[in-house]
């Protein structure tokens, strides 16, 4: 029987469709309450390294910026480019009625987009973890040919092999992550070098279970 009960999960859980699906509709109804919990988010140490590391007029790629703060609103006040690309057309919304400076907010599946230009540099916080199971061997290949040689990426993640589904305020989510050493590898494989990786990263109310940033060396 409870073999019976985990075939069907994986099954649930091989649905890639339907779990960007339940993600989308999920940021859609919560985006009024996402909006005022990240308007007065903190700034991480890292993305100010990360910023600190790009030249002025760079260009940079924000993938899952949601309702655009703080992230989003720290890299146009840094006079950035930034293409900005979110699944939820509520959380693109909302973004876009920043008026940022030298931001363009698209409702899109990092998935299906293709940029005509490459970037100086990506950001992805909170995002990578909603990414399908079976396509997060794909996510630093693809995120590779985005990226200038010499650009960087600074992301977030899980560190564990793992694939659940679990609320925030009130809703479900989908998220699944492969464990540190094969991220890693895969970071290698597509051209990239770590510049730093923290475990269990805490700062001011911030805590992720690891944060990653990373320089693109090979084209």
């Amino acid at each position: 029987m409870l073999h019976m009960e985990a075939s069907k999960k994986e099954r649930a859980f091989s649905n890639s469709s339907r779990n960007k699906l339940l993600n989308r509709s999920s940021y859609n109804k919560i985006a009024d309450k996402w909006q005022i919990a990240r308007q007065n988010g903190s700034i991480s140490s890292l993305l100010v390294l990360f910023a600190n590391k790009l030249k002025e007029g760079s260009s940079v790629l924000d993938i899952g910026c949601g309702t655009g703060r703080p992230v989003t609103k720290f890299l146009s006040e840094k006079n950035f480019v930034i293409t900005a690309i979110d699944i939820s057309d509520k959380m693109i919304q909302k973004a876009q009625s920043l008026n940022l400076k030298n931001a363009n907010f698209i409702v899109c599946d990092f998935f299906d987009f293709k940029p005509n230009v490459k970037f100086d540099g990506v950001v992805a916080f909170d995002s990578f973890f909603h990414f399908p199971k079976d396509e997060q061997k794909n996510i630093y290949t693809l995120v590779g040919k985005m990226l200038k040689k010499d650009g960087y990426l600074l992301f977030t993640h899980g560190k564990y092999n793992i694939e659940i589904i679990d609320k925030m305020f009130d809703q479900e989510f989908y998220y699944s992550s492969l464990e540190i050493k094969e991220v890693k590898i895969l970071l290698e494989e597509a051209g990239f070098e770590i510049v730093k990786l923290i475990e269990d990263y805490k700062e001011a109310s911030d805590v992720r279970e690891l944060v990653v940033l990373a320089k693109k060396i090979l084209n």
